[in-house]
């Protein structure tokens, strides 16, 4: 009897059986070769997960970055305007793809809403409800959470202005948790 891995040649319904010393049996010879290969590719791709998530995550450069801390809006990127205004106010230019992200930095829930998005098709990345009103539409965002909008400003909101505020804590007149948000061109450059 020969020593050796049996495997099956030629038709499987006959039943042959040969021994590996008889036969080459090639493709059990490479299966043998190429298992040790899939499994480090494998054990590498887990190695790689976490930076190639990290980098799917990271995939926007946001126009405006607002943070929710002490329930109040803080701008960390964007054209302020109005700095002693008791509420926020920031510029955005028509006809432009905008990426907005809102970070949660407080220990409740708040809310982004606002009219514009009632007339503007947009998209959002992250944990975050839609929420709907009578007058306008928005998100909700769970503490600890950062959420990034996406949407274009037609030509045609130039000069116009739109109120959003935080539909928990920021519907009352006076409430910390309102702003505005203005339309206008920006300056292409100055001609000398």
């Amino acid at each position: 009897m020969a020593q050796g891995w049996p495997c099956v040649t030629g038709p499987a319904r006959e039943g042959r059986r040969e021994s590996r010393s008889e036969s080459a049996c090639p493709s059990r010879s490479l299966a043998l070769l190429f298992r040790p290969m899939v499994l480090v590719v494998v054990l590498s791709g887990w190695a790689w997960a976490p930076v190639l998530i990290q980098a799917a995550e990271l995939e926007y450069e946001p126009d405006v970055i607002l943070v929710i801390k002490e329930k109040t809006f803080h701008m960390v990127k964007g054209k302020v305007l109005g700095e002693g205004s008791p509420h926020l106010a920031f510029s955005l230019s028509p006809g432009e793809d905008i990426t907005l992200e809102l970070r949660n930095e407080d220990r409740l829930p708040h809310e982004f809403v606002s009219p514009l998005f009632t007339l503007v098709e947009f998209q959002f990345w992250g944990k975050a409800t839609l929420v709907y009103t009578y007058t306008a539409t928005g998100i909700r965002v769970e503490p600890g959470e950062t959420v990034a909008l996406r949407f274009e400003l037609p030509k045609g909101f130039s000069g116009k202005q739109f109120k959003f505020w935080c539909n928990v804590h920021g519907k009352l007149h006076d409430d910390a948790l309102q702003g505005e948000i203005f339309v206008v061109k920006s300056k292409q450059g100055t001609s000398q």
